[in-house]
């Protein structure tokens, strides 16, 4: 079942031809490397845009990165667990 974090984290990603790509994150001083994008989704709340990603890192744990594009910020939005 996927947990709620709702976390602020550093993320490395790149920007390119109108698509985000997270490359890897750190959260609470741990750098998890992405290995593979599953998916990416916008939501619009009004004015508002975020992208969402759902991606697994190189031991298998899956995460969803939330990036704020008015703000600018990403969180960590949930993470698996079991």
């Amino acid at each position: 079942m996927y947990q709620d974090i709702e976390e602020q984290v550093e993320v490395i990603a790149i920007f390119q031809k109108g698509k985000i790509l997270p490359l890897k994150f750190k959260w609470k001083g741990k750098t998890y490397k992405i290995l593979r994008l599953e998916n990416r989704w916008k939501s619009d709340l009004g004015e508002k845009r975020c992208w969402h990603f759902s991606v697994t890192d190189f031991a298998s744990n899956f995460f969803q990165l939330t990036y704020n594009e008015e703000y600018q910020t990403w969180n960590l939005s949930k993470l698996w667990v079991e």
